[in-house]
């Protein structure tokens, strides 16, 4: 995501945690979470703010985003080989941000 997709992201997380946003804190949130797809970092957030009550991180974010991608990985067994229940909350967010990423590619 760009720095200006990174601001975007800071104003949505605002407008619940009614969080102070400058310059600095644009920079320091880019330079930690500004790799990752901005569409799959508004569904991070989104299920963090949908599951948790903890103040979000830039941590919170990465982390949301990988277990979207793990949970469109399909089905997957642990390492004694017992099936792993899907994510279906992650599932459906990852959904939602790779449809989004087709209607602007549009």
């Amino acid at each position: 995501m760009n720095i200006q997709e990174t601001n975007q992201l800071l104003i949505r997380i605002q407008v619940i945690d009614n969080r102070q946003i400058g310059d600095s804190t644009v920079i320091a949130w880019h330079e930690l979470v500004g790799d990752l797809d901005y569409g799959m970092a508004v569904e991070a957030v989104k299920l963090h703010q949908r599951e948790s009550t903890a103040y979000l991180t830039p941590a919170h974010v990465r982390a949301g985003v990988e277990r979207m991608l793990l949970a469109s990985l399909g089905e997957r067994e642990d390492e004694w080989g017992n099936r792993i229940e899907p994510d279906a909350v992650a599932l459906a967010a990852y959904r939602c941000a790779v449809s989004g990423r087709k209607e602007i590619g549009s």
